[in-house]
């Protein structure tokens, strides 16, 4: 006959064993590939369908979806993909790479500086490269295409569209054509981190707290300031619809196209790396407490997962349908489902008041701005999520054992 303290005893060991499992959210990798010995990685890319990782630093290590490693080599210190994976551009100190998919070396270029960012465009037809006052553009065959002088680089980016080139310097933030000719300039505020919506309509801009939107023309659409911090990695998804920023004040925080605050998540140090789907509906942030913290769009938690090494920037990634997540610590790329996040774990949302910076700044005279404004509405508040379900569990374990205490 069992005793009432093998019963007591039975009952505590599973509430503690599933608090540990649903109460933390963690989430253990389907799979890890570990980086050679004494090589360590800083970077990872992933297809729209997830059919290919590609991890960089130290080596390029290129895997399937489902975790196979297909290829290594090289080094990198900047890391492009085609939305196929079937071009994959890389960068290490003045030079230009584009491999296949498969690991073919397709062609090496030379900036002449060190190369300071790279974009390529999703079909990978272009990639554009910057040194530190020089910008370049390259056919997918590794014929030059045009060439510039610029102030020193902070960041490019092409649009999805191919019809332009978003860039921010020291001095400016500028537009121009793929020959690299300007065709638009915003002198009155240094600008920095830079994405692009995929139609081109829209590009957004992060300069310590302050995140500005823009038409594709140039005109500006709205500027913000978010107390609190800087932002330290930003991404805009692929419909435009949803805008994330990581920042050095431990906090995600997620706007929509109009400028609203959608929701602010607290982690546990400096935000350096956010991804988020195509569709908005999954957000991704790395941070410097090793952690991967993955969302959706309303701001529920999903998911966490503990990397062995603090998490630095353009480490977290997510396939443009959400099926597939991936981010690297110096030592390892992981990869993950979306199916392994889809259980809310605990709501750490809340909202910071916005402010809009006044006046709006003049814009260039080079074009005339777009007359129709996007309207801005007060940050919401998100429902709460369920009752994080180790709660129920110890109740009953402590009804539990009030019961057999009695007898």
């Amino acid at each position: 006959m069992v005793s009432r303290r093998s019963v007591l005893s039975s009952c505590l060991l599973v509430a503690i064993a599933v608090a540990m499992v649903q109460g933390a959210g963690a989430v253990n990798p389907l799979w890890t590939v570990p980086a050679a010995p004494g090589d360590q990685l800083s970077m990872v890319v992933v297809s729209a369908d997830g059919s290919t990782v590609v991890a960089g630093g130290d080596q390029l290590i290129v895997v399937a979806g489902d975790g196979t490693k297909r290829w290594s080599g090289w080094s990198s210190s900047l890391l492009e993909i085609s939305r196929d994976g079937r071009y994959i551009a890389t960068s290490q100190a003045q030079t230009v790479r584009l491999f296949s998919g498969s690991g073919t070396q397709l062609w090496t270029q030379s900036v002449d500086t060190p190369v300071t960012d790279l974009s390529m465009s999703p079909d990978g037809a272009y990639i554009v490269a910057s040194g530190s006052n020089v910008v370049r553009t390259f056919y997918n065959s590794g014929v030059g295409f045009g060439s510039n002088t610029t102030p020193a680089v902070n960041h490019i980016k092409i649009s999805p569209t191919k019809d332009q080139i978003i860039i921010s310097t020291a001095i400016d933030l500028r537009r121009v054509n793929l020959s690299i000719v300007p065709e638009w300039y915003d002198t009155n505020s240094t600008q920095d981190l830079v994405d692009i919506s995929s139609d081109g309509l829209f590009f957004v801009t992060a300069t310590f707290n302050r995140i500005r939107l823009y038409y594709g023309s140039g005109a500006l659409a709205w500027d913000r300031t978010i107390p609190g911090g800087n932002t330290l990695a930003l991404a805009i998804s692929r419909d435009g619809s949803t805008i994330v920023t990581g920042r050095d004040d431990r906090t995600v925080r997620v706007m929509d196209k109009a400028g609203s605050l959608l929701w602010t998540a607290t982690t546990g140090d400096w935000v350096t790396s956010v991804a988020v789907s195509d569709d908005g509906s999954l957000v991704l942030a790395g941070s410097r407490d090793k952690s991967l913290t993955v969302y959706n769009r309303a701001g529920t938690l999903l998911g966490t997962f503990t990397a062995n090494a603090p998490i630095v920037s353009h480490s977290v990634a997510v396939s443009g349908d959400g099926s597939v997540i991936a981010v690297v610590d110096t030592g390892a790329v992981y990869g993950f489902a979306r199916s392994q996040f889809t259980q809310p774990v605990s709501t750490v949302t809340t909202t910071i008041p916005l402010t809009t910076a006044s006046p709006v700044p003049t814009l260039s005279a080079s074009f005339q701005p777009v007359t129709s404004t996007v309207p801005v509405s007060s940050p919401t508040v998100t429902p709460k999520a369920a009752l994080p379900i180790f709660v129920p569990v110890f109740s009953l374990a402590f009804i539990t054992f009030l019961s057999l205490k009695r007898r």
